[in-house]
């Protein structure tokens, strides 16, 4: 848990971000939940309930010890965060204000979303939907269907412009130089732009 804490702090550099406490809540609710000891499990376990009651007030997001995230996750603005307890994240993902993540009415599951995924303020995406490595979510947006990798989803609902993500896409001077720097001699300057 004490790891995974110092990963978060270090992804906000801040006591005093709301996010921090709220992510603080959700690596304390996890750890609980994995105790052997089953009467300390019990009453953490309450501990966690009464605060998880709080939380959505003093941090603005409500998430639940049972989502999964991968490393450095963000919530880069918290206040009106709600995020279903089934939902997975991959790695390096962020999240604005006003996002809502869960289920759908009509569809039950709740989305997977892959490495490098950014969602924007106020978008909602709901569904059995899987959100491809590197897609960016464009505020305001309505998403209840599969986003492929590196895909721009905007609009209600959402359109995807595939391949406009811009998050994972390598720069014209990163395809000049290889894994250790050295200059890569098979790519023509024209071919990186």
């Amino acid at each position: 848990m004490f790891e995974w804490v110092r990963q978060d702090y270090e992804v906000y550099r801040s006591w005093r971000h709301r996010a921090f406490w709220a992510m603080l809540l959700f690596r304390y609710g996890q750890w609980a939940a994995r105790l052997r000891f089953l009467p300390l499990r019990w009453l953490l376990g309450k501990v966690y309930g009464f605060l998880r009651i709080f939380s959505p007030i003093f941090t603005g997001c409500a998430i639940d010890r049972d989502m999964r995230v991968g490393h450095r996750f963000r919530i880069v603005h918290a206040g009106g965060i709600t995020i279903n307890p089934g939902v997975r994240f991959g790695n390096r993902c962020g999240i604005m204000h006003n996002v809502t993540i869960g289920t759908n009415m009509d569809k039950p599951g709740c989305p997977i979303i892959g490495d490098d995924v950014f969602i924007g303020t106020g978008a909602v995406v709901v569904g059995n939907i899987t959100i491809g490595d590197g897609a960016l979510i464009a505020a305001n947006s309505l998403v209840f269907f599969d986003v492929p990798p590196d895909a721009l989803a905007m609009g209600v609902p959402a359109v995807i412009y595939p391949d406009k993500s811009r998050l994972r896409r390598q720069t014209p001077t990163a395809a000049l130089y290889g894994e250790g720097g050295e200059v890569n001699l098979d790519i023509e300057p024209a071919q990186a732009a």
